[in-house]
């Protein structure tokens, strides 16, 4: 089968992936850095993959055709007779490449077969182009010039700036997949097995948005890869296993984490731990891949530090200041790198929503202007400018969300929280469409399970909420994340006694004493213990009057219609009324089904904002497509100005 170099820009990643796939299941060897972007000069490593190459197949696309990186690979191909061109999007192949038949992929969707994709793996499989290129001696050439360079004194004067410039910004040597062993730390028999489950089930392992990266035999007597994973089981007496990735060239430790078990099941200890090797390697290849300016043993090691655990406590309110911080650092050193910039913005768009979020909000801002000026196109950039919205711009936090992922559709991210944006205004159904794209995106996301497992117990679909809650507490058992979604998840829909148990374990009386109270009378509710639960809800409220989300759940789940649609209609004004883009969410949960088949409902809903939004985008909630709903929701609003 053919060596085969493919050749496209970095922005078409999604869309050249599953091209890579569908040519290495067809036998043929696959050579693909899905960071090349535009510049001036080739890496060895470059020149060496196209050498080798029997097969040079150029996806050619709006932005791939404007990259000086392609069209000089496409040369190589060209000038050798081993040119296969295909489009993505119906882009026609730039002057010079035009005597070649070019391959229109842009109807393929990316699975099952084609005849389109059934031509391209035939021309790679055949050695053959549809139009051959003018005889050449045979020779590999490298990559030639389009036209002849004229040099003056002004121009040497450039050449030679724009060769200190390569030499500053050069491809790193570590640029392209990297290739990982994973062996054992130790000589034991459970660290050796541990090893070999691990590397078998990372193999299995599907996340279309993990950077590639190779993985060696755990078994080799000699395992290849500069770097190596070493897997140790932990011998007992309290001793963890552990992960430890090392440089095999200075046998320095770039990362280390030991695992807590506790409460994993034998049969699921070697997932686990393939599902925290994978993201490692994962994160590692971000690193080891990137091209553009160097990366320093101690750079790597802190993005490594942010990268591993970046999503593990999403949506839980805890502000990750050594996180924030470590992204900071990595970008000061290597300001290009755009993986540690998306994490950057995930992290900081939490915060965004908490109450800490006036004192982040002037960094933030600088730092989206910093990023505009190196001129990188961040995806999660999106989530922090919707983040800088007031909580209460319902339509402006959701079509900023939308802006972001019309130009990147395929970011999990920006789907998971445009996902749980819709439930703030009663589009249930679309939350789970989209938080369940996002696990699509990208499987291994505890942030990403949790999110849709909440999100489908929140439209009231409880039972299919457990179960996806259940599949991320397989795969990361110990993620805050995750172990924050089971309690909210017990606390409301669950079992009230496990919640109890969650609410002792992460004290969460500092942030809500009323919630055991709550649990009291969910366990025994005698009318004493539902006054009790509920007089602890109205004094915090009292207390802050725009916090609303816990009680108007209490009120609502003892049956206290009236009382919600009180505090609706009568929500505080005033700066203080931005507060209600903190609370939404929990007005269309299903212990609300009651409050909205009351018209009453309706005047709440114009007072926070709500019918605003409805009628401004016509985008209605889902209630009011319910057929046995007691009034039509349009007539209804529009006996309200807003």
């Amino acid at each position: 089968m053919a060596s085969v170099f493919l050749s496209y820009d970095r922005d078409d990643d999604a869309r050249a992936r599953p091209i890579a796939k569908q040519l290495e299941l067809a036998g043929h060897s696959v050579w693909w850095d899905r960071q090349i972007k535009g510049g001036g000069e080739f890496s060895a490593e470059i020149e060496a993959a196209l050498e080798r190459a029997d097969s040079v197949v150029v996806l050619w696309s709006e932005r791939s055709v404007r990259s000086a990186w392609v069209r000089d690979e496409a040369a190589v191909g060209r000038d050798t007779g081993r040119l296969v061109p295909a489009t993505l999007d119906g882009t026609k192949a730039p002057l010079g490449f035009r005597q070649f038949q070019t391959i229109d992929l842009s109807h393929w969707k990316g699975r099952g077969s084609s005849p389109e994709l059934e031509e391209l793996l035939n021309a790679v499989a055949t050695g053959e182009t549809t139009t051959p290129p003018e005889p050449t001696s045979g020779k590999r050439t490298g990559p030639r010039l389009g036209r002849p360079l004229l040099l003056g004194g002004a121009a040497l004067v450039m050449v030679a700036a724009a060769g200190a410039l390569f030499w500053q910004f050069r491809p790193t040597a570590t640029g392209g997949t990297p290739t990982f062993a994973i062996v054992a730390a130790d000589g034991s028999v459970a660290s050796k097995q541990l090893a070999s489950d691990a590397a078998a089930r990372i193999a299995g392992l599907d996340d279309p948005s993990a950077t590639d990266f190779h993985i060696t035999d755990a078994n080799s007597a000699t395992p290849a890869g500069e770097y190596q994973l070493k897997v140790a089981a932990g011998a007992g007496n309290g001793s963890r296993p552990t992960l430890t990735l090392v440089s095999s060239r200075s046998n320095t430790i770039l990362w280390s984490r030991p695992l807590d078990l506790a409460q994993v099941s034998s049969d699921d200890v070697a997932q686990v731990v393939a599902v925290t090797a994978q993201r490692a390697l994962s994160c590692a290849a971000d690193a080891l891949s990137y091209r553009r300016e160097n990366i320093d043993q101690e750079t790597l090691k802190l993005y490594l530090q942010g990268c591993t655990r970046f999503d593990d406590a999403y949506g839980t309110g805890a502000s990750d200041a050594a996180n924030v911080k470590a992204f900071q650092d990595v970008i000061a050193k290597v300001p290009h790198f755009v993986p540690a910039w998306s994490k950057l913005f995930a992290v900081e768009s939490d915060v965004l929503y908490s109450p800490d979020r006036d004192g982040i909000i002037p960094t933030v801002r600088a730092q989206l202007g910093h990023a505009a000026e190196l001129g990188l196109d961040v995806p999660e950039a999106y989530a922090v400018k919707a983040g800088l919205l007031s909580p209460g711009d319902f339509a402006g936090i959701l079509r900023t969300y939308d802006e972001g992922i019309a130009k990147h559709p395929d970011n999990a991210f920006l789907h998971r929280l445009r996902g749980e944006r819709y439930s703030f205004v009663g589009r249930m159904n679309d939350a789970v469409d989209d938080t369940g794209h996002a696990v699509q995106l990208a499987p291994l996301s505890p942030g990403n399970l949790q999110s849709f497992a909440s999100e489908l117990a929140y439209s009231g679909d409880t039972s299919a909420g457990e179960e996806q809650l259940r599949k991320a507490e397989h795969l990361w058992p110990n993620a805050f994340t995750v172990q924050m979604a089971r309690y909210r998840y017990d606390l409301r829909f669950g079992d009230p006694r496990e919640a109890e148990k969650l609410y002792r374990k992460f004290a969460v009386q500092a942030a809500n004493p009323a919630q055991a109270l709550f649990l009291e009378a969910r366990i025994n509710p005698t009318p004493q213990n539902i006054e009790a639960a509920l007089a602890a809800e109205r004094q915090i409220n009292r207390q802050f009057p725009p916090y609303i989300a816990s009680i108007v759940q209490a009120l609502a789940y003892f049956g206290r219609k009236d009382e919600v649609i009180d505090l609706l209609i009568n929500y505080p004004g005033g700066k203080r009324a931005e507060w209600i883009g903190f609370n939404a969410e929990v007005l269309f949960r299903p212990m609300m089904h009651d409050v909205w088949r009351d018209p009453r409902s309706m005047a709440g809903a114009a007072h926070v904002g709500l019918l605003h939004y409805w009628k401004a985008t016509g985008k209605w909630p889902d209630f009011c497509f319910d057929p046995t709903l007691p009034y039509d929701c349009k007539k209804e609003a529009a006996k309200y100005k807003v």
